[in-house]
């Protein structure tokens, strides 16, 4: 009886020195992104990585059985408009999220990931919104996956077609070029900083 005992205030000990794992809820905190800001984190990351993989096949590898693969699953216009959506609805809940999301750490590191995430934002709405604004100056349909949005018409609207034609091209690939910066520093912050900026988005409260 001593000895079974012992070993059951050990066991009690040892799961008291251990922080309890909490499940992440749906809604942010301020250590930690919630259920539905990391799903459309997630999701983001999932298209510009599928965009940019259907672009750079294209442009190596030019028209075959893979690229027309990669363009059937990802046509660049349809992907344009669900980043366009998703980025308008991780904006409206940051926006609800605001006062208990995960600060940025102070100083100019703070300031300059501040920046680097509106300068996302800014591309991730600029982008498609002018690429539909130009197709549709163009008088070309917009079509969703197959489903068409809006009929080809005749007319040519320069004003709609010019920004895009001159900017479309230099900002997508700042915008690839930021992606590859900002997962540069998530390791980073991970391997060589240690702290706990990327557990924000993949791991647990106690994480």
């Amino acid at each position: 009886m001593g000895k079974s005992a012992a070993n059951s205030t050990a066991l009690n000990s040892d799961l008291l020195s251990k922080p309890a794992q909490t499940s992440i809820g749906w809604r942010d905190s301020p250590s930690h992104y919630g259920r539905i800001s990391r799903a459309l984190h997630w999701l983001t990351a999932a298209l510009v990585t599928l965009q940019f993989t259907v672009l750079l096949a294209w442009r190596g590898m030019g028209e075959n059985a893979i690229t027309l693969l990669l363009a059937s699953i990802g046509p660049h216009g349809s992907l344009g408009f669900m980043l366009l959506i998703v980025t308008l609805v991780r904006l409206g809940w940051a926006w609800v999220n605001r006062k208990q999301r995960p600060p940025h750490p102070p100083g100019l590191g703070g300031r300059l990931a501040r920046l680097v995430h509106i300068t996302f934002y800014a591309l991730l709405l600029w982008l498609p919104a002018f690429a539909i604004l130009r197709q549709y100056g163009r008088g070309g349909a917009l079509r969703f996956y197959g489903m068409e949005l809006r009929p080809e018409a005749e007319r040519n609207i320069t004003w709609m077609i010019a920004p895009t034609d001159l900017l479309h091209g230099p900002l997508s690939w700042l915008l690839c070029g930021l992606v590859i910066g900002h997962i540069a520093m998530a390791l980073v912050h991970r391997f060589w900083l240690k702290d706990k900026v990327l557990a924000r988005m993949i791991g647990s409260r106690s994480g």
